[in-house]
């Protein structure tokens, strides 16, 4: 399995041909490839489809618009550009999910996306993919299945299959068969600021108790460490407070409790409650949190490392890297962190990603969770 990845600025779609015919030359009897693309070029995703289908022609691909893209050579953020990624090896299905409602009824999709024993479905999102639509992935159809994938920006995905036809929808993606499932860790960008504990108390997305304290005067018992995050915050200070929704017991890469990020949405002082949203409910466990870029270069950090170490054996072929928009410059202060980090960990590897809406995480066999502030690294590599 051979791969190659590229990251450039274009101004237009018609400037895509020759990077494209550039990657396509330097893969022997490609199957499958991901075009990320942002700014001005997110406007022009039917150009753009007929660049790729025309460069890359007999080859299923999927076409992502972003805030920014990312490769192992460095992110552009704000701009129009591209990152891109082409490999060989196993069989690549492109799919398309329609306005379905509910959490049930994309579960059906997925499950019928994954019937042909995809081991991994790369799922791309538009921003009206609610949360709640993934919490009840799991079921007999995708177990053994890995899903993760992103929220877009600035329209819907686009899948093209091998024949040039286009797919779009409320979400779009490749399902992947014959490849070895990618290890995957996620890491949020935020730093704990109370232990998580368990939701006592819930009414219509309000948290009430959380452990015997009303959730108000949990968060209020916080303000002294928020307000001090805030002014250490960079490039100014940013006090944004979060959740941290936890199921049960749940490590993540560095073996600390693995969760995923919401906003705080309000507050009811008269019954001490702050609201989060529909899917909290009694039993999670939630910590309160905010933004923090010593916490988010760390996390990332020991996401490679655990995948590194998980990978032994095997031979790394490439990668996709996925992060949100609220982290790059405008958290770390200064470009290209995140891809220096990953270049640091594994060299010159192919990697292709961007800067999403929000996050697609795997949470157990064949489920999937939305996270936001959160950077999610894919390695896909051949066996031993």
């Amino acid at each position: 399995m051979s791969a190659r990845s590229i990251c450039i600025s274009v101004t237009a779609p018609d400037g895509l041909a020759r990077p494209l015919a550039a990657v396509r030359a330097e893969v022997p009897t490609p199957t499958a490839g991901l075009v990320f693309v942002s700014g001005a070029l997110t406007q022009g995703l039917d150009a753009i489809a007929e660049q790729v289908r025309a460069a890359w022609r007999n080859v299923p691909a999927c076409i992502v618009p972003g805030a920014g893209v990312i490769s192992e050579r460095g992110e552009i953020e704000g701009a129009s550009a591209i990152s891109c990624i082409l490999w060989s090896g196993g069989r690549a299905v492109p799919f398309s999910i329609g306005e379905a409602g509910s959490a049930g009824a994309v579960r059906e999709a997925l499950a019928d996306v994954a019937s042909a024993r995809a081991t991994t479905v790369l799922l791309f999102a538009r921003s009206d993919f609610a949360p709640d639509m993934l919490t009840s992935t799991g079921a007999a159809g995708l177990a053994g299945t890995c899903i993760f994938g992103a929220g877009t920006v600035g329209g819907p995905a686009v899948a093209l299959t091998a024949a040039g036809e286009k797919r779009s929808g409320r979400a779009a993606g490749l399902a992947l068969q014959g490849l070895s499932a990618p290890l995957v860790e996620s890491s949020p960008a935020c730093r704990l600021v109370s232990p998580l504990r368990p939701v006592e108390e819930t009414s219509a997305g309000m948290v009430l108790r959380v452990g015997d304290t009303p959730a108000l005067d949990l968060l209020s018992s916080c303000l002294p460490e928020i307000r001090g995050a805030a002014q250490g915050a960079q490039p100014q200070p940013q006090p944004v407070v979060f959740v941290a929704l936890a199921d049960a017991a749940a490590e993540g890469a560095a073996g600390g409790d693995r969760y995923v990020v919401r906003p705080v949405r309000g507050i009811d002082p008269a019954r001490r409650g702050v609201m989060v949203g529909p899917e909290v409910k009694p039993g999670m466990r939630l910590a309160f949190a905010v933004r923090d870029a010593a916490a988010a270069r760390a996390g990332l950090e020991a996401a490679a490392r655990n995948i590194s170490q998980q990978a032994l054996g095997a031979a790394p072929r490439f990668a996709i890297y996925l992060s949100c928009a609220g982290r790059g410059q405008g958290l770390y202060g200064t470009p290209d962190v995140e891809a220096r980090l990953l270049r640091q960990r594994f060299g010159d590897l192919p990697i292709a990603g961007m800067h999403s809406a929000f996050e697609i995480v795997p949470w157990g066999p064949g489920e999937a969770r939305v996270a936001l502030y959160t950077g999610v690294l894919a390695l896909f590599r051949s066996p031993s």
